[in-house]
């Protein structure tokens, strides 16, 4: 699968857990949504395959 952060490209061979993900990019996954094919995915969901996208998402107040 690939994975998308700021312009930066990440690939992984194998399913992985979307926690694994943010924490191998040092993410805090209250501040990142992931987005595997146009669906929002849980830090508990297993990604078999797809592209990934990570947003990052602050609020500000």
């Amino acid at each position: 699968m690939t994975v998308y952060y700021l312009g930066k490209v990440y690939r992984y061979q194998k399913s992985v857990l979307v926690k694994k993900i943010l924490r191998d990019l040092n993410l805090n996954p209250e501040e990142h949504l992931v987005e595997v094919d146009g669906k929002i995915y849980t830090e508990d969901r297993l990604i078999k395959g797809g592209n990934v996208t990570i947003h990052k998402v602050t609020s500000a107040g």
